[in-house]
């Protein structure tokens, strides 16, 4: 039996946590301004809009973006009280129409979130439109590059990939999440930013997992994105296996093994706003 799905919000804070040690390297290779001011675009549950503000510190200011009041809520209730002296905050936005006034931010960040916006080049361009002349744009993508959950079956975890892949292609507007992750150098050029930079950071977790690797992995990765939802779009066989290696209730459940490791990769792009 499948278990219930998890509400959107605790996926993305399972994301996150399983993400801290990378995102806080990646955070800190930034060298965000002390005292600067930035916007998340699409902050999620707020873990990455706190780690920002902490970057900056007490003079600085970190504004996180979400287009749901849900969204919102859960960002100020999971972290709205965790640094008191005003530096951080939550507000309802939409990425392609940012409520900031020309030039007042420092940089923007946009995480795990610019793929999913169809209208790449509107978000861009905005956001090119409200960091200061010579200002940081930060797009982050996890997975520009697959990761790797199956150690010893890569020709079943590509199937897997493949089948989220098209999964995601129809809400994608015909181009998988994948491609428009990996076509991030090309909109950030053709929105007139530049020049663009890029660093990849790899998480790799082995056995004995942390409980926030292992609630990650399980209850996001393997019943979530490789539960039910792809199973119209693998073979029975491919199904069959999947299950034995994925399910927790499993003789072969793979996180098991003291042999288990994972390899996640996080690509960090950046660019500027012309002077």
């Amino acid at each position: 039996m499948s278990p219930d799905p998890e509400p959107f919000t605790v996926t993305l804070e399972r994301m996150n946590r399983f993400q801290e040690p990378e995102a806080r390297a990646l955070i800190a290779d930034l060298a965000l301004p002390p005292g600067s001011r930035g916007l998340d675009v699409g902050c999620g549950v707020g873990l990455y809009t706190r780690w920002l503000a902490e970057a900056v510190g007490p003079r600085g200011r970190v504004t996180g973006l979400e287009p749901t009041a849900e969204r919102v809520q859960a960002a100020r209730a999971l972290v709205g009280g965790a640094i008191g002296d005003g530096r951080l905050e939550f507000r309802q936005g939409d990425g392609t129409a940012l409520e900031a006034a020309q030039g007042s931010v420092d940089w923007v960040w946009c995480g795990d979130v610019l793929h999913h916006i169809q209208d790449t080049q509107a978000a861009l361009k905005e956001m090119a439109r409200v960091v200061r002349p010579g200002g940081l744009v930060i797009v982050k993508e996890s997975q520009a590059l697959p990761a790797m959950f199956l150690p010893g079956h890569p020709e079943l975890e590509k199937r897997l990939q493949q089948a989220e892949i098209a999964r995601s292609r129809e809400e994608a507007g015909g181009r998988s999440f994948q491609e428009r992750r990996q076509r991030t150098p090309e909109a950030l050029r053709e929105a007139g930013l530049g020049p663009v930079t890029m660093r990849t950071y790899l998480a790799a977790r082995r056995a004995p997992l942390d409980e926030a690797a292992r609630a990650y992995i399980q209850r996001v990765v393997f019943e979530r994105n490789w539960g039910p939802r792809l199973r119209d779009l693998l073979e029975p066989a491919d199904w069959e296996q999947r299950s034995a290696l994925c399910e927790a209730d499993s003789s072969r459940f793979i996180l098991a093994s003291p042999d288990y490791y994972c390899l996640y990769p996080i690509t960090v792009f950046t660019a500027r706003a012309p002077a």
